[in-house]
């Protein structure tokens, strides 16, 4: 069998983006929670 390297290349790196879509929001979003918590427990 033929190793495509285009297409395993193109499949490769979708993958990353895929990662790195799902990361990204995921720790915005907990660093969001911890500066509430934060702001939460400065004010009472």
């Amino acid at each position: 069998m033929y190793f495509d390297w285009v297409t395993w290349s193109i499949w490769a790196l979708g993958v990353v983006i895929l990662i790195v879509w799902i990361y990204v929001p995921i720790k915005e979003f907990s660093q969001l929670l911890r500066d509430r918590k934060e702001r939460i427990k400065k004010v009472s």
